[in-house]
């Protein structure tokens, strides 16, 4: 995500990503320090000390940095942890930021298929109601900014042009066009500039580019103050009649820059988008593709029948194929495949296909030869035709592992519950813990020689053990190290923030948490464990995405030295009670300051991140299972959640496909809502009873639902203002839904997939409410932020 410029006194830069205040040397460094970029700032996070028996988990402390400061850890009682400042300045730099057949040689008749508008004279690809979520970002470095991008149909790039946010994005900029390797093809300085909004400059020579070719268009921006939107290319393109910028993995990352004078940008952050952008005219094709040929038909599995063809040719280049049944068109495919399986078809009956090639222009050619097949006499099985949710959890992924054998793990009635900080000392705690539908324990603390035993007589499964057997299921690296540890492979000496050693060599800046997973996997000499592993906001926030993938993946990731697997990871990032996420959520992720503290983002946030790391050069298919850690009290002074909070934000990730749920045990805060624990849901004060009823409703529900939790969703969409999840079992859909993070109540009309009956009644689980519903629609009220439904539709 971020971009690194090494200066001697290791000063990282990148667009759109500086911070506020330059964090201080560390003690007998000399000179001056310019401002690091925001991957690399440690913000306003506390290395957590090392204190045996005390988790010191995502504890976050507001610092007042001073000579004189002092640092000081006291113990009251189990229940009161006070902290004091004693001993040397903290000094930091961490990027811990899916019958019979025949063929006829005449095509079918009646054939009907939708005639594409005809292309606009001159287009850019942002409109010019385009808004950069950053006007002016604070950078001062000359830098040249960028945007690959692809034409569909030949043309002409006439110009260049960028939007300007504020007049201090000043000096002499200059608009270029490059090829695909880094030719300059064009450029041009701009002159007769506004203070702001959209700027263009032409070239003396337009310049021919070929259809369906990466480009780069870019400018130079000599004091920086740039406008950008982070993240605008992380999932998807933008088009504009034939233009496209692409998403990010599609060409490499998009949104590039280039610090210096100028030159060709290659690097890249956050995929974020500079808006710049290309004046292109089209070249006329009036040319049609030919007919595809050799098409095929026949039966395939039951309601389905395979279709196979030739390719077409084209003047410039075929883009899509149209397919038509019995005539009319059902759907279209891109111009490379040249098989469709058409599915949920009647059985027992007889259709006929053809297929018309199309190009970027929209000429459509002539059909091809028409092919029957008659489908087979089976009855298609229960479940729904639509595209899947990459699927990595369930039953038969925990069957790989030997220590999983013979366990619940390996049954579709079992999904992981897991606690973060389980205290093992005493049995009465285990007894509370499963009450509270607890089956996993993450993280345990002040075990004796009784707790294994107490494990297996109340059925709770460790994945912080040895990972050889019994209840200890899995092993655990140590939590965090992309924070403490940094991102690198400098040498780890074996500690981990302990007064008076080093963790690194050299310990600023810390670049030596992939060493630290090397090491406890070396030691670890047991390939066939189940290695679970907690990220912070080091991966899910500071660093680049090589970094996170390189934590998350492994030996699967970007780096060959990484020998890990993982085979479980969760992340956390406390959106409704760390300190500093106010400021980091919106300096890292561009969310509103008025959204941050809001369910959604455990999901949206925190799952798309794990997701993306972990399914590393896997077309964007997870390895392992995946799930997020929510707090069940405040980290930060005065800081507090409640128990609608807390059920909103567990279901926001397992709406966000988690394959666990996650709590973590311990409160910080202080607050008189949420007084210091070190043990949520064995603390029997009133004050958290509210919160230890609600996670006993949550986890009650999810054990209930484990069957239909364990099975792969499905792609629809349901309302674009929702975040929902899809999935069908027992002759049943369940749909899964709340709002997204921008919008805290509302009412909203959901659109059933076509299979589902078009009309009935909805069942509202857990609710003692149902809807009925016709017309393929149903419509709901969502009163909070963190409001959730779970829906069952009969089929």
């Amino acid at each position: 995500m971020h971009r690194r410029r090494t200066t001697p006194a290791e000063t990282w830069r990148h667009p759109s990503r500086t911070p506020a205040a330059c964090p201080p040397r560390r003690p007998g460094a000399s000179g001056t320090v310019r401002p690091g970029p925001r991957a690399a700032r440690p913000g306003l996070r506390a290395a957590r000390p090392s204190f045996p028996g005390f988790p010191f988990k995502s504890l976050s402390l507001r610092l007042q940095v001073a000579p004189q400061s002092q640092m000081q850890l006291h113990y009251r009682s189990i229940d009161m942890i006070q902290f004091h400042h004693r001993g040397q300045r903290l000094f930091w730099l961490l990027a811990l930021g899916l019958a019979t057949g025949c063929t006829e040689s005449a095509p079918s008749p009646d054939e009907t298929s939708a005639v594409l508008a005809p292309l606009a004279t001159e287009v850019s690809i942002f409109g010019a109601t385009a808004s950069p979520s950053i006007l002016e970002d604070p950078d001062t470095v000359s830098v040249e900014l960028g945007v690959k991008f692809r034409s569909s149909v030949p043309g002409i790039v006439s110009g260049i042009r960028f939007y300007k946010g504020s007049s201090a994005n000043s000096g002499t900029h200059v608009g270029s066009l490059w090829s695909h390797s880094g030719q300059r093809l064009a450029s041009a300085t701009f002159t007769n500039e506004t203070a702001t909004g959209w700027q263009t400059v032409r070239f003396a020579t337009p310049v021919s580019i070929s259809a369906n070719t990466t480009y780069v268009a870019s400018y130079l921006a000599p004091r920086g103050r740039y406008s950008a939107t982070s993240n605008a290319f992380a999932n998807q393109g933008t088009t504009n009649g034939p233009l496209t910028a692409l998403a990010s993995g599609v060409d490499g990352a998009n949104g590039v820059y280039l610090y210096g004078s100028g030159g060709f940008p290659t690097q890249s952050y956050q995929s974020t988008n500079y808006f710049v952008d290309v004046l292109f005219t089209s070249t006329v094709d009036t040319t049609t593709p030919s007919a595809p040929g050799a098409l095929s038909a026949a039966a395939s599995t039951a309601g389905a029948i395979q279709l196979t063809w030739a390719a077409a040719t084209d003047n410039i280049g075929v883009t899509a194929y149209v397919l038509f049944r019995d005539g009319v068109e059902f759907t279209s495919v891109s111009g490379g495949v040249l098989t469709y399986k058409d599915i949920g078809l009647s059985p027992s009956t007889l259709y006929t296909y053809t297929v018309r090639a199309r190009d970027a222009a929209g000429n459509l050619g002539p059909a091809s030869n028409a092919a029957s097949a008659t489908t087979s006499s089976e009855t298609p099985p229960p479940g729904l035709s639509l595209p899947r949710v990459a699927w990595e959890g369930g039953p038969s992924y925990y069957a790989r592992f030997p220590a999983m054998a013979g366990t619940p793990w390996t049954s579709e009635d079992f999904f992981p519950i897991g606690y973060w900080g389980a205290y093992t000392d005493e049995e009465w705690r285990f007894s509370t813990d499963v009450a509270h539908g607890i089956n996993t324990f993450l993280e345990t603390y002040a075990g004796n020689e009784n707790s294994a035993g107490w494990m297996r007589q109340y059925g709770i499964w460790n994945l912080a053990g040895t990972g050889l057997g019994g209840e200890s299921v899995g092993t655990t690296f140590h939590d965090e190290a992309d924070m403490w540890g940094g991102p690198g492979w400098n040498p780890w000496t074996g500690y981990v923030n302990e007064p008076g050693h080093d963790t690194c060599v050299p310990d600023q800046p810390r670049r030596c948490g992939y060493s630290v997973y090397n090491a406890q996997y070396a030691q670890l000499n047991n390939p066939n464990a189940l290695i679970y592993a907690n990220v912070g906001k080091g991966a899910l926030m500071w660093q680049s995405d090589e970094e996170r993938a390189t934590f998350l993946s492994g030996a699967d990731g970007p780096d060959p030295r990484a020998k890990w697997r993982l085979g479980v990871a969760t992340g956390d990032i406390y959106f409704y009670t760390d300190g500093n996420i106010g400021a980091e959520a919106v300096n890292w992720f561009d969310i509103p300051a008025g959204e941050v503290r809001r369910a959604a983002n455990y999901g949206e946030v925190l799952m798309a991140g794990l997701r993306a790391g972990a399914s590393y050069g896997n077309n964007g298919n997870p390895r392992m299972p995946l799930g997020v850690v929510v707090e069940l009290g405040g980290q930060a002074t005065g800081s507090v959640i409640n128990a609608n909070q807390i059920e909103g934000a567990v279901w926001s990730t397992l709406i966000h496909e988690a394959r666990l749920v996650a709590y973590f045990s311990h409160v910080f805060s202080e607050s008189t809502a949420n007084p210091f624990t070190p043990d949520v849901l064995n603390d029997t004060r009133a004050v958290y009873q509210a919160t230890r009823d609600r996670v006993k409703k949550i986890n009650a529900e999810v054990k209930s639902l484990a069957r239909v939790l364990n099975t792969q969703s499905y792609v629809w969409q349901f309302n674009p203002n929702l975040s929902t999840m899809l999935k069908y079992r027992d002759n049943a859909a369940y749909v899964f839904a709340m709002q997204k993070r921008q919008f805290t109540s509302g009412t909203y009309t959901f659109t059933l997939p076509p299979e589902l009956p078009a009309s009935g009644t909805i069942e509202v689980i857990g609710e003692n409410r149902t809807i009925p519903y016709s017309g393929g629609r149903f419509t709901d009220s969502f009163a909070a932020e963190y409001t959730h439904h779970k829906y069952r539709i009969q089929d």
